[in-house]
């Protein structure tokens, strides 16, 4: 059976291309319907239609009419305005249903796995249809436990192959966001809700980059020189909406942003530290300067420890008299050898010195 979603999208843009042509009749559409992969040679009835036609209002709250003609057309408003709601979701939808549209592309067009929208996101926006209020099983990081409390969903967004929904959490009185694949049961209520009349997604997340709104938190300026090379990426695929490009050279670009800097947009920024460089607001450049000098110390780090390992793994010793103060020396060696301990450059032994990185401990991972 074709999913009722799948259909739903393939309904709206089916009609929506025909908007040139003064609509498209129910005759029309049954046969691009059945020539569609998606149909798998399926017919679509009168009755299926109409019901998807209610459905299409209730989940997207797009309005298809019959004018004259018997021709189908949709009531425009909003309902594909740039950074609408309905938009918004529309887009989560249709490339899977576009895909799903032609057998023959399935194979050549990859897309990035979303594992979190498969069991719950239907729900989720069904909820969110009916105002109705949902009891999560919710995964806690900090207690590694799940925890079970009622939230009532808002909106849904996807970040980083992750979907969240933006609910209002009753316990905490306050609105969070809750990833999709940290849910192990969702169940939908009776209760309901009231939807707050001034809340609107894009503007909720108008000053925001990712999924974290930090109401505490104040938008400011922040200036990024970002090298030629990969300003052409920034410049093509914005990192925010107010993103301006300030100054152009031949060497490197220089946009200004306002908007909330928080944990999100500074890691974007470090994933990009090798073609990028913050130069306000101050206290984000010091930010992102020290996670830099961590990362680089820990990466030497690393590199000195798996050294050193693996020069040990060469070198075989069944027998290891060091007399009284062995003890010591042993856990010594240990520790330069599996902790990477530079500290200990020289380790002094019955008058004679030894770099550490020549000796091994007496253990049969070891020896053959």
């Amino acid at each position: 059976d074709v999913c009722s979603s799948d259909l739903n999208v393939w309904l709206v843009e089916t009609i929506h291309r025909a908007r040139k042509r003064g609509g498209i009749t129910l005759r029309e559409i049954q046969s691009r319907w059945k020539d569609s992969d998606l149909s798998e040679g399926t017919e679509l009835s009168r009755r299926t239609f109409i019901n998807n036609l209610h459905s299409i209002e209730e989940l997207f709250e797009i309005s298809i009419c019959c004018g004259s003609g018997y021709r189908y057309y949709i009531e425009y408003g909003d309902c594909f305005e740039e950074g609408s709601a309905r938009s918004w979701m529309l887009n989560a939808f249709s490339l899977n249903a576009m895909v799903g549209n032609s057998r023959k592309l399935k194979e050549r067009v990859l897309l990035e796995d979303m594992p979190s929208g498969r069991n719950y996101l239907e729900d989720i926006i069904k909820a969110m249809r009916d105002n109705r209020v949902i009891t999560i099983s919710y995964y806690s990081f900090n207690t590694e436990e799940y925890h079970e409390f009622d939230i009532h969903p808002y909106f849904v967004k996807a970040f980083k192959k992750r979907w969240y929904v933006v609910a209002y959490s009753p316990g905490t009185d306050d609105i969070r966001c809750y990833a999709l694949d940290r849910m192990e049961n969702v169940t939908i209520s009776e209760e309901t809700f009231k939807l707050p009349e001034n809340l609107d997604p894009a503007e909720y997340f108008k000053d925001c980059f990712g999924i974290i709104n930090n109401e505490d938190s104040e938008v400011q300026k922040v200036v990024l020189k970002v090298d030629a090379f990969q300003s052409n990426y920034i410049r093509n695929l914005p990192l925010h909406t107010s993103q301006k490009e300030t100054e152009r050279t031949d060497e490197y670009s220089i946009f200004e942003y306002h908007l909330k800097p928080e944990f999100d947009f500074e890691q974007e920024i470090f994933s990009n530290m090798d073609t990028m460089e913050v130069l306000e607001p101050q206290w984000l450049r010091e930010d992102i300067a020290e996670k830099l000098e961590i990362s680089q110390r820990n990466t030497r780090f690393n590199q000195l420890r798996n050294n050193r390992f693996n020069q040990s793994r060469n070198i075989r010793y069944n027998h290891l008299k060091l007399g009284e103060k062995g003890g010591k020396y042993i856990f010594r060696i240990y520790r330069l050898f599996f902790m990477g301990d530079a500290s200990e450059p020289n380790l002094s032994l019955g008058g004679s010195s030894f770099q550490p990185f020549t000796i091994a401990i007496p253990d049969k991972r070891f020896t053959d």
